[in-house]
């Protein structure tokens, strides 16, 4: 069957099931199948399908039809411009989260060598990221979950960042870094509330790894677990930068300030005007 022909069919299919734009799902499948990307798909459609390549395409079809989200399929998605692989253990990076990365980029000196910690790496998003845009930087990528940990060793062998990321198992509660070390922490550690769990679109909550979203106390026991490792592992004068939920704003800063260990305490909103990042600078280590 010609290529046009399937993608008109994948694009009645998941409409019909009530996917979230059909159609881009059915090129970007395409694309996969094909080891090619959209566009080519889109000035191909004559080219004739093998038949394993169309029961594949049928196949990440049918999974996309019952919700799985196609950077489950395709097994990446693109971050801050680049891909990065994801896998079920991680969850999938949102554009929100480039703000959190363009905080760092804009707090802290440029070209300064320093080192960071990313708490809570899930796929390494953030600490690839800001390792690529700022070739002095070193940094420790932590997670507690093996398959998290193994997917962000991927995304650094595959950006030869081996020399200067290390990706750690561990639980950033009990963060095992060496006081006063580092320079930067960040995290977009879980942060909804299980009461909250109406607000989880279905899509996410059915195929998304519960532990990197959900966190005790109404969200806030792991962005509390991260604010006082920050304080534990940030030299004086060091910079923590936290994403957080469009509530949790004042919440979050209270749980900075509650440690007693940091100033410059402030909420960044997202391009939609909703908090979404809060940073703060580390006082003297001695008060």
């Amino acid at each position: 069957m010609r290529l046009g022909e399937l993608l008109g069919q994948a694009e009645k299919t998941l409409a019909q099931a009530g996917v979230d734009s059909p159609r881009m799902s059915a090129q970007i499948i395409a694309a996969k199948v094909l080891a090619t990307d959209r566009l080519h798909c889109l000035l191909e459609t004559e080219r004739e399908l093998s038949a394993p390549q169309a029961s594949e395409m049928a196949s990440l079809i049918e999974r996309r039809r019952h919700g799985e989200p196609v950077a489950y399929l395709t097994g990446k998605r693109e971050f801050y411009g680049r891909d990065i692989a994801v896998t079920h253990d991680t969850l999938i990076p949102r554009p929100e989260t480039e703000l959190l990365v363009d905080l760092a980029l804009e707090r802290m000196t440029a070209d300064a060598t320093l080192l960071f910690a990313d708490l809570g790496t899930g796929s390494g998003c953030i600490g690839v990221t800001l390792a690529l845009e700022r070739p002095n930087w070193q940094g420790v990528l932590l997670d507690i979950s093996t398959g998290a940990s193994e997917t962000a060793k991927r995304n650094v062998k595959a950006y030869g960042l081996e020399n200067r990321l290390a990706v750690l198992k561990g639980d950033m509660r009990t963060a095992p870094m060496a006081d006063g070390a580092f320079d930067l922490v960040v995290s977009n550690p879980p942060y909804i509330g299980i009461l909250e769990r109406g607000e989880i679109m279905d899509e996410v909550w059915e195929h998304e790894p519960h532990a990197a979203l959900i966190s005790e106390e109404e969200g806030l026991s792991h962005l509390r677990s991260v604010a006082l490792a920050a304080a534990r592992m940030l030299r004086q004068g060091g910079r923590l930068i936290v994403e957080h939920g469009s509530g949790q704003g004042e919440a979050v800063r209270g749980l900075a300030a509650e440690t007693g260990c940091y100033t410059s305490l402030e909420t960044v909103r997202d391009l939609a005007g909703r908090d979404r990042c809060m940073t703060c600078v580390r006082l003297p280590i001695n008060g």
